[in-house]
């Protein structure tokens, strides 16, 4: 097929006259684009019809929704498809995208569209199926960006619609950031909704935030009463790491008796380890428990017992900081030190003045473990404010030896990397954890 060419019209200069400006270059390009996205409202010029679901009618041009979308193209493409030359073109899309049709079109024309909670996934669907690249990349920067930004109940809808559309990144960050919040969630109706392979991907994390294993249980035993996993109770309960329980926990009459009977007599059948592993030496333990399963291992436990917090205002007025804490896990006991300095930065600030930061250190002052069959880690459990509440959004974790000064480096300015410093306040949590290590696993099979 010839193709018409045109060539460029040139203005020469005439010397006669003097110099005058041999050409000028005319850029109406924002007019120009701003009278083709009126096109998408002149159906006068409108050459297709789109029925979407047999209910809603979109007229609009095939050039243009074959600009954009090489699905569009094919399909009005001469003799590929039927759709080639039909006037009317029947389009069958999922229910929650019908209503979002009419914006998604209008994308094709302006290059604009608002992106939204409410029109998240539709407009994923959307754009994935017409691949439209560009539009489906903005809605992903969009989800990822805001999933630590919104309500957990909105990360855990996410989650469920994230695995449906594929977007496996998005369902990881949500998954994570409702670990880090499942107290929240517990706490709201949203859990009892809760699917059963949710809840298993949650319990099976270390990175479970919550005030103790004992107020996880409480909570499981709601799910329960209300919804019947496949395979049980037992299921569930086998992900309940009941020797974390303290036997001041359990050893309530009234719990039992409030308890159906296949929770009751899991209950009944993990207490004696429950008060075993918290009056015994862990080396005692070890010789018929192989310590280094799940059920041994701390998750990120937010009670007094585990570490400690801080709400700490004012973080410009770099003051420093001394946080003691004391940790305690079966017969175990751990003293943490955290202290910040502050020093003088090479760089100047708008004054002239010079920058002060904060370093931080933490030290483990006392442990009454035998060296060696264990290790210890600092977990900085970091906060963000949304909408007046503070939710765990992210954590660092730090090896911290014995007797020695680890650098945690400038955390405050790790905070406001992660956006968790409102009102030039920070909300952080310090939680000692505990990993046994291989010297307990040889004398379980001793």
């Amino acid at each position: 097929m010839k193709r018409n060419c045109r060539s460029l019209v040139k203005t020469e200069t005439s010397s006669e006259e003097g110099p005058v400006e041999s050409s000028c270059t005319v850029d109406h390009l924002d007019q120009i684009v701003k009278e083709f996205s009126q096109l998408y409202w002149r159906e006068d010029f409108s050459d297709v019809e789109l029925v979407i679901n047999e209910t809603v009618r979109l007229k609009a041009h095939r050039a243009v929704l074959a600009l954009s979308s090489d699905v569009f193209c094919q399909m009005f493409s001469e003799g590929r498809w039927q759709e080639s030359e039909q006037r009317e073109v029947a389009l069958t899309e999922e229910e929650s995208c019908v209503e979002h049709m009419d914006a998604f079109l209008q994308y094709f024309y302006t290059g604009t569209l608002t992106i939204h909670s409410g029109n998240l996934f539709p407009m994923l669907v959307l754009s994935d199926k017409y691949n439209v690249q560009e539009l489906r990349r903005s809605c992903e920067r969009f989800a990822l960006r805001s999933v630590c930004a919104g309500p957990v109940d909105q990360a855990l809808s996410w989650w469920r619609s994230a695995e449906q559309v594929g977007f496996l990144e998005l369902a990881q960050a949500c998954q994570r950031f409702v670990t880090l919040n499942v107290a929240v969630l517990a706490a709201s109706s949203d859990w009892l909704s809760l699917q059963p392979e949710q809840l298993l991907l949650l319990l099976e994390n270390d990175d479970l935030r919550v005030e103790s294993e004992f107020q996880l249980f409480r909570a499981i035993r709601r799910w329960l009463s209300i919804n019947e996993p496949e395979g049980g109770a037992g299921k569930i309960l086998e992900h309940v790491r009941f020797p974390l329980m303290s036997p001041l926990d359990v050893y309530d009459p009234a719990l039992a008796e409030a308890l159906p009977k296949n929770i009751r007599d899991t209950l009944l059948a993990e207490s004696s380890l429950i008060y075993q592993v918290n009056s015994l030496p862990i080396e005692a333990i070890c010789l018929y428990q192989d310590i280094q399963l799940p059920k041994f291992a701390m998750r990120l436990y937010t009670s007094a017992d585990f570490g400690c917090f801080r709400n700490i205002q004012n973080i410009d007025n770099n003051e420093s900081h001394c946080i003691d804490f004391t940790t305690k896990i079966f017969q175990s006991k751990t003293t943490w030190k955290i202290t910040s300095q502050c020093y003088q930065n090479r760089s100047y600030g708008h004054s002239g003045v010079p920058l002060l930061k904060q370093n931080w250190t933490c030290r483990i002052d006392e442990c009454n473990l035998t060296d060696g069959n264990h290790d210890h880690q600092l977990i900085v459990l970091m906060y963000r404010n949304v909408a007046g509440t503070w939710l765990a959004c992210d954590y660092e974790t730090f090896s911290i030896p014995h007797k020695q000064d680890v650098p945690l480096g400038p955390l405050f300015e790790m905070f406001e990397k992660k956006k968790c410093v409102h009102k030039n306040t920070v909300f952080v949590h310090f939680i000692g954890k505990i990993r046994w290590g291989k010297f307990l696993q040889l004398l379980t099979k001793t």
